[in-house]
């Protein structure tokens, strides 16, 4: 890698810590910009995938899988709590995907992700209380400066800040007065979804017995003449995350982007309004949930999707929902933002310049990767929130035809694209695969080939 790389990465989720992770890997010089005063981790579960390979060459997988529950099943009930149907990934009658794959996708609470990853990054690389307000591109580096007045200077910028990225709107300024912002980026993000979501404390076994089961299987009911959806997820710890979604599909009303970025905002109205309805779990209800979670840890938040097609200009690129917003239905976001980080990563290890024409290679390079793959996933989670939220006859036939009829050969085949290459950094030694589905490794870098040549002569 270029000596005099400097990495600034504006925000502290779960994209812009990943990316200070494998940058602390790799040796290459980085800072993280946080706008808070302090990081508390908000959000429910997430599902975290094929990515047992990256976590487990980092040396985390073990402490991780300590801290979550395989993903068993995905449950879809109505109202009255009678059974849709289910997707399920271990059992009689599917292939066991740990088997397959050699491990079970990992369900954590973002809580104890983002703890993890914090764990990983040197304080003094953090700097709080930083809301990055203008950015500037020079021929040989870039700056930041924040609220406060103060301001850095790197090699790249790379703007982690969500799905309201400041980073992406000063860059999209830039391209404006340009003449070079494509119209559709200019183009305000579509809401379709309210939601709240929250982890309880632990809970009582005897009260919850679904908390001491090995497997997490999500279930989720879906209401009937209500434009409600809710979620639940039992969580390592005898926790149990949840997640009550809002269906504004069709109303026009006017949304405000203050309320769409992760924060305690007010959640009371809601929670009361939806307290009385059902949970799968013996007699209690939803509220008995919420009411078993602590008031600071309960989240709203608005549920928006776009795939942004610009990503990168001059020394700034962006990462995860700050140019691939998608709702958390299909589960992708966090693992696009993951995979992201882990792209621009190996990208930059092998990058042999900070020259301008150095930078947009790599850039270039990132983009044609992640593009495709993170449009797609923000089609499927689309796809998923109307499969789970439409109502009447033909949502009804929609998740008829998903969970009944859809052939396992097709699942089977999708799956096995998503894991025919284990998400590894190149500049490491790889893990050893497990499974019956043949894998290969991507190729490993040139640069650390020849280094480790070196060192065996």
């Amino acid at each position: 890698m270029a000596s005099n790389l400097h990495v600034l990465i504006i925000g502290a989720g779960t994209a812009g810590l990943m990316l200070g992770v494998l940058l602390e890997r790799a040796d290459i010089s980085y800072e993280i910009f946080e706008k808070t005063k302090e990081l508390r981790p908000l959000g429910s579960g997430i599902a975290l995938g094929a990515l047992s390979t990256l976590f487990e060459q980092l040396g985390m997988w073990e402490e991780l899988k300590a801290m979550s529950k395989p993903f068993g099943a995905l449950r879809l009930r109505n109202e009255d709590l009678s059974e849709i149907g289910a997707f399920r990934t271990a059992g009689d009658g599917v292939f066991d995907v740990k088997e397959v794959y050699g491990d079970y996708s990992i369900v954590v609470s973002r809580p104890d992700l983002i703890k993890l990853l914090l764990s990983r990054i040197p304080p003094s690389k953090i700097h709080y209380n930083k809301r990055v307000l203008k950015t500037k591109q020079g021929e040989d580096h870039v700056q930041i400066t924040c609220s406060d007045d103060s301001v850095y200077k790197g090699s790249i910028l790379v703007g982690a800040d969500g799905a309201y990225s400041s980073v992406r709107q000063n860059m999209y300024q830039e391209l404006e007065k340009l003449g070079q912002l494509p119209k559709v980026d200019a183009k305000p993000m579509r809401f379709d979804y309210d939601c709240v979501v929250g982890v309880t404390q632990p809970l009582d076994p005897e009260k919850f017995p679904v908390v001491l089961e090995e497997f997490c299987e999500f279930e989720i009911v879906l209401g009937k003449d209500i434009p409600f959806a809710w979620w639940f997820m039992p969580l390592e710890g005898r926790r149990i995350g949840w997640m009550i979604v809002q269906d504004e599909r069709g109303t026009g009303e006017q949304k405000n982007f203050r309320y769409s970025e992760w924060g305690p905002e007010a959640a009371e109205t809601l929670c009361k309004q939806v307290a009385h309805l059902p949970s799968p779990y013996g007699k209690h209800t939803l509220g008995d949930i919420i009411g078993e979670t602590a008031k600071d840890r309960i989240t709203k938040v608005m549920l928006e999707e776009k795939c942004f097609q610009t990503w990168y200009h001059g020394r700034t690129v962006l990462l995860g929902d700050a140019c691939h917003k998608m709702l958390p239905f299909g589960g992708q976001g966090a693992c696009c933002a993951i995979q992201g980080a882990l792209e621009l990563t190996n990208l930059l290890y092998d990058m042999e310049s900070t020259s301008q024409q150095g930078i947009t290679k790599v850039f270039e390079q990132y983009y044609k990767t992640r593009y495709d793959v993170g449009r797609t996933s923000v089609n499927l989670s689309s796809q998923m929130g109307s499969l789970m939220h439409t109502q009447g006859f033909l949502g009804d036939c929609m998740r008829r035809i998903a969970l009944h009829y859809t052939p396992q050969w097709i699942i089977r085949k999708a799956s096995d694209r998503y894991n025919v290459v284990p998400p590894q950094l190149r500049f490491l030694p790889y893990v050893e695969l497990r499974g019956t589905f043949k894998r290969e490794h991507a190729k490993h870098s040139k640069k650390w080939l020849a280094a480790q040549a070196a060192m065996a002569l």
